[in-house]
């Protein structure tokens, strides 16, 4: 059974507010996920040492609540029978149960996680880049390195041996994504080379971005290595990884706000454990995710670009 069915709508917070916009927004942009009840969690205990740390607030409550945009397999998605499902939904839950925590998360876009965050209709975010220009409103506990593959579709005759190979390629990127940043300095260093720049098309996540593969509109897509790999070995027809960067300056996060520090504090522990206990390792392995992804000391704010 899984653990995240969609159950309700997005419109509890620490204020409730009862209003018809509320209602509007909840039909179209939120959903809410429970977790299940930390006793129930397979091999994770809760540590009374570490559950007696967290914050009071959340300790009252008993509760925390976690944004997430569910866009990018094998990390966090909606699957087949509409559940949240992947690796973050997973460790949060696991991280949760050691805090004695119960957890809900509630499905948003990914334009509305931060505002979200910082408007406290979240506690914490699921999955987000570490980006240094991110710190002044989020505080993150990375979980997982990341590093950058380049997808083609295989009936295309692509190969490359740098992303200088890029020049003059239709490149696919998810909105708001540090290959973003990375295309425009290579896009830069093609015309200095006196080669042909790359034309640019953004999408809202990592499945539109691989779809414009199959249509035809992309060449290529940048997207995150566990993105790439995973979709390339689930459907070889139609993905294949033509380059694996592993030297990607950042890495992915739980985020809290920056009154929520403690609260960081507790998760960045509660994770620690779960790696002594065997179970961050665990999940690697059942969601596909090669050691090489994983950040085992759990920094806070870690990210350097």
């Amino acid at each position: 059974m899984n653990p995240y069915p969609l159950t309700g709508t997005g419109c509890t917070s620490r204020t409730i507010v009862r209003a018809a916009a509320c209602v509007f927004a909840s039909l179209f942009l939120a959903q809410v996920a429970r977790g299940e009840d930390p006793s129930k969690v397979p091999n994770v205990k809760a540590d009374a040492a570490l559950a007696a740390a967290v914050p009071k607030f959340y300790r009252d409550r008993g509760t925390l609540l976690a944004g997430v945009n569910p866009d990018v397999v094998p990390i966090k998605f909606v699957d087949d029978d509409g559940n949240i499902a992947g690796f973050t939904p997973d460790l949060l839950s696991a991280a949760a149960a050691v805090l004695n925590l119960k957890l809900e998360l509630v499905q948003s876009s990914f334009d509305a996680l931060i505002p979200g965050l910082n408007a406290n209709r979240f506690d914490v975010l699921l999955s987000l880049s570490d980006f240094t220009s991110r710190h002044t409103v989020v505080t993150f506990v990375d979980y997982l390195n990341m590093g950058d593959t380049i997808v083609a579709s295989p009936a295309r005759n692509v190969s490359m041996k740098s992303l200088d190979d890029l020049c003059g390629l239709q490149v696919a990127l998810p909105r708001g994504s540090a290959s973003g940043q990375a295309s425009a300095k290579i896009s830069d260093a093609c015309i200095k080379a006196g080669k042909k720049p790359l034309t640019v098309a953004t999408y809202p996540d990592s499945n539109m971005t691989l779809l414009s593969l199959s249509t035809g509109v992309s060449e290529v897509a940048w997207v995150d290595s566990p993105v790439g790999y995973y979709n390339a070995s689930k459907t070889p027809a139609k993905y294949k990884v033509v380059y694996f960067n592993p030297l990607a300056p950042y890495g992915i996060g739980f985020g809290v706000d920056e009154k929520g520090k403690q609260l960081a504090s507790s998760v960045q522990q509660a994770l620690l454990k779960l790696q002594k206990d065997g179970v961050y390792d665990a999940l690697l392995k059942k969601w596909g995710l090669s050691s090489r992804d994983g950040k085992p000391l759990f920094p806070i704010n870690g990210g350097k670009l």
